[in-house]
């Protein structure tokens, strides 16, 4: 528009103006958005910063557009302006190319490649060739030299086995647990599904090939590995290679021969030369499944439903290699006609309104089982039902709405209130629900709430210490897990105190950094939580707490008005991740006026049955104590000393057991 009314004498001036009001608008928001993802710690700073100061320099100059374009006489200098912007723009955006798509994501050179036809293959390097296009696809975006998200680098075949902050992707002793495999199979919703949800999901067929490099050993090594000897490894490299061994089309004698005896025929997809067949009469005869057989090759998906088709009959299905879904429902087959499915690779399976037994399905469903089965209007019975529905590897329906409950689980309540601990008083506020008509009951006298508890409907007020219990209720719903936060009002009654552990010592953590707690004694008391850490957590982060090794937790305390205190609260951090466990005791001694310490109350804490290794637990240990005559005290948190002997900590045995405590409050 500018080039047309400088050069034609066409008044544009008007749409000029909305034009560079708009690309201003456009080079602010831009630049703030910039600004706030320049906040993950998965960037470097240094690598952004030309980006940066080319994108500040492009806002500034958008800015002075807008600025001489309504100033009389400044023809020219706007033009000028003009240009720089144009330039400054392209700069900045070719800097975030590079920062987003690598620093060669202009280059050509693969325009002029001569592309690969792969006509046979026997072998492959596994790495280079499938999962490596696997990662730039799907996961390098966020993963690379600029970006490293978790300090994960997964551009390099080198970086990629030494991990990122939570450690190695990889598990040797056990490969199906490798953190690789178990976060591109967990939900979507999960914060550890990878890719994230708003990014390019991994097709099956690549969650297949990363899942056979694991657990196979091949990321062990680079190389070609042979895939002569393993069929699936071979079908799913050439059909990611888009090298699948093609399917001949089926004649179209047959075909036709097909449709005239009553069959509705379908393509399957452009190209793969499968067909998805119907009979859309009742009564089938032999001549139908001669015909039939004529296209076993290309026979993807069958549909014989509402026919005559019995056991007999079925023995046509051990020809069709293809097939994938199969549908049996309303026919006259028994168990007999499943013997014949155990060869095929079938992934929906329909048996309703059959004669199938529990024998018969059980005995598929161990040899060769569909990924889904309808077996609804059976000759299944109820209980039957259920132990089929608690073996099957598959995802099996039999329709019965109170034998497969469509209820859901809520989640439970979460605070918005960052610190529990106050000195007068304190609003209580929960998060509102993504789900609607969801009700919060709670109650704070230690009970354990029920639709009859009151509803939480405005921050709660308190100014004295209260245990804090609530549960998300919706009918037709299944409640939620129980909330439990104990509130606490600072009792100000500390007047010195003293950890009688050796903070002195240094640790070698992730990347050849050295952490100490030395000097770190005061976070015990200064009426904040701790935060939420993790493995490869930030080191402020981590100072929120105080950390001990192979020894015990052991804190002496001055009180004044001591006979006012009547309870003593520790908050401690599990972490299997983290090597930390909730200490094996909390001990609480008093000092007697002789100067010694008397045993006043101690708590014994269980091990967690089946907790998550990645999940930081967080918790409360509170004894009650009688401190009349004490105004001295010392708690002593009794540690495991090496990782307790019991299963869920069983990879962890004969390694040293941190103890991690944040707060200690007097109540």
């Amino acid at each position: 528009m500018l080039v047309v009314s400088r050069y034609q004498k066409a008044s544009l001036e008007k749409a000029i103006r909305i034009g560079v009001d708009f690309s201003f608008a456009g080079a602010l928001m831009a630049a703030l958005m910039g600004c706030l993802l320049s906040l993950d710690e998965a960037y470097d700073f240094s690598s952004l910063k030309f980006h940066f100061w080319a994108g500040i320099i492009t806002l500034i100059l958008s800015f002075s557009l807008c600025i001489l374009h309504r100033m009389k006489g400044k023809e020219n200098l706007f033009f000028g302006s003009y240009l720089l912007t144009l330039l400054s723009l392209t700069v900045a955006g070719h800097k975030g190319g590079q920062i987003t798509h690598g620093e060669d994501y202009l280059s050509t050179a693969a325009l002029f490649e001569e592309p690969i036809m792969v006509v046979q293959k026997d072998s492959l390097d596994y790495y280079k060739e499938v999962v490596h296009l696997i990662f730039e696809d799907k996961c390098v975006s966020c993963h690379n030299s600029n970006k490293s998200k978790s300090e994960l680098r997964l551009d390099r075949y080198d970086l990629m086995l030494i991990g990122g902050e939570r450690g190695s992707m990889f598990d040797a002793q056990h490969p199906n647990e490798s953190r690789l495999i178990q976060y591109i199979n967990l939900p979507k919703e999960d914060k550890l599904h990878m890719p994230p949800k708003n990014k390019s999901q991994l097709s099956e067929k690549e969650k297949w090939l990363l899942t056979d490099w694991v657990t196979s050993g091949a990321y062990l090594k680079e190389g070609k590995v042979s895939l002569l000897k393993n069929e699936n490894l071979e079908s799913n490299v050439l059909s990611f290679l888009g090298a699948d061994k093609q399917v001949r089309a089926a004649s179209r004698g047959d075909l036709a021969k097909l449709l005239a005896t009553g069959f509705r025929i379908k393509p399957n997809a452009l190209h793969d030369n499968l067909l998805r067949i119907k009979f859309m009469k009742s009564r089938l005869t032999s001549d139908h499944l001669k015909t039939l057989v004529k296209v076993k090759k290309q026979l993807f998906e069958l549909d014989v439903s509402n026919t005559n088709f019995d056991d007999e009959m079925a023995t046509i299905l051990i020809n069709f290699p293809r097939l994938k879904h199969l549908r049996l429902d309303q026919t006259k087959i028994s168990d007999d006609a499943l013997s014949f499915l155990k060869n095929t690779a079938l992934e929906v399976l329909n048996l309703c309104n059959t004669k199938v037994t529990h024998q018969g399905v059980e005995n598929l469903l161990k040899v060769k089982p569909p990924k889904t089965v309808y077996a609804w209007n059976t000759a299944i019975d109820r209980d039957q039902q259920k132990q089929l529905a608690s073996i099957a590897p598959s995802l099996i329906h039999f329709g019965t709405a109170d034998l497969f409950s469509e209820r859901l689980n809520l989640s439970p309540p979460e605070l918005h209130n960052v610190n529990v601990i106050f000195e007068d008083t304190i609003s209580v506020v929960f998060k509102k629900s993504q789900v609607k008509n969801i009700n919060i009951h709670y109650t704070l006298d230690g009970s354990e709430p029920d639709e009859n508890a009151p509803v939480y409907m405005a921050p709660i007020l308190l100014n004295d210490s209260k245990m804090l219990k609530a549960k998300s209720i919706k009918k037709g719903w299944i409640d939620s897990p129980l909330f439990e936060q104990m509130i606490f009002k600072n009792s100000n009654q500390i007047i010195g105190y003293k950890v009688n552990n050796d903070l002195d010592k240094s640790f070698s953590i992730s990347h050849h950094v050295n952490f100490t707690f030395k000097d770190n004694q005061s976070v015990l008391f200064d009426g904040k939580k701790g935060k939420r850490v993790y493995r490869g957590t930030s080191i402020e982060d981590a100072k929120t707490w105080l950390g001990v090794v192979e020894e015990d937790l052991e804190i002496e305390v001055k009180l004044k008005d001591s006979d006012q205190i009547n309870y003593i609260t520790l908050s401690m951090l599990e972490n299997q991740d983290m090597r930390t466990v909730f200490p094996k005791k909390i001990e609480v001694y008093g000092k007697s006026a002789q100067g010694k310490y008397k045993l006043l109350n101690s708590l014994d804490i269980p091990v967690q049955q089946n907790p998550d290794e990645r999940i930081s637990y967080f918790k409360d240990f509170t004894l009650a104590v009688d401190l009349k005559g004490y105004d001295e005290v010392k708690v002593v948190g009794v540690g495991h000393g090496k990782f307790p002997d019991a299963p869920v900590y069983r990879r962890f045995i004969k390694r040293n057991a941190w103890i991690f405590a944040d707060e200690i409050i007097f109540w």
